[in-house]
């Protein structure tokens, strides 16, 4: 999250406590204390800020009058810094490729088991109900009969060991239900090609609009034409 202080920093400068005559002027835009990618155009850690992609708080100097300077300087696309940059932003999109062919291999995954039947955790917690509800089927058997016979104790211990059981049951029906569920919104679910979000297939307008707008969908969407955009000018430059 960027602090009240880091955003004053970044519309006034990190001299706006000073008095004029006590401006630094031994900051120079290649100062290592100044973040590169903010002066080739944007720093990607601005972002994502308080989304899952969060990349944290970037600690060097963001400031536009150094980006200025960089920009007339005739070290301008001469040091570097723009194929940094552009290596940071491919591993960036790189990763989010990875995130994207993740959900289509988890949707993939749960459509091929709701359509070929196969036992799914689905399945499996409801084997496993089946054979608790037999054991305790039998336990509550042996505990009328000890009851029958005035073995009271036994009877009580055992009808401890059968609550257990029903306890351990109606966990796994609970988890069963919430499986279901969710494998049902999954069946209607796609994953969006940008920044790797599930969508619901179908949703109200007002809610893509909120994805397509959101800082996570926006910011790779801005990462994927700026790399565009420094591979064009990289290669122009280089001819």
């Amino acid at each position: 999250m960027i602090s009240a202080a880091q955003l004053l920093d970044e519309l006034m400068g990190r001299d706006r406590n000073l008095a004029p005559d006590e401006k630094r002027s031994n900051v120079r835009w290649d100062h290592e204390s100044v973040c590169k990618y903010y002066l080739c155009g944007f720093c990607p850690a601005e972002l994502f800020t308080n989304t899952r992609s969060d990349l944290g708080p970037c600690e060097k100097i963001h400031d536009e009058n150094l980006r200025k300077q960089y920009e007339k300087s005739s070290r301008f696309m001469k040091v570097g810094y723009e194929r940094d940059f552009l290596r940071y932003l491919q591993s960036l999109l790189a990763e989010v490729e990875r995130r994207i062919r993740r959900g289509h291999a988890r949707l993939a995954l749960s459509q091929n088991q709701q359509s070929s039947g196969a036992a799914g955790p689905t399945g499996k917690n409801e084997e496993k109900i089946q054979v608790l509800t037999d054991k305790i089927d039998v336990l509550l058997q042996q505990i009328e009969e000890l009851g029958s016979e005035g073995k009271v104790e036994e009877a009580q211990g055992m009808m401890k060991l059968v609550e257990q059981l029903k306890e351990e049951r109606e966990l796994l029906r609970s988890t069963t239900s919430t499986i279901e569920s969710f494998a049902a919104q999954e069946k209607q679910m796609e994953v969006c090609e940008v920044c790797g979000a599930f969508l619901i297939v179908g949703d109200a307008q007002s809610r893509v609009d909120d994805h397509l707008m959101g800082k996570q969908h926006m910011g790779y969407a801005k990462i994927k034409a700026t790399v565009e955009e420094l591979k064009e000018k990289l290669r122009k430059r280089t001819e």
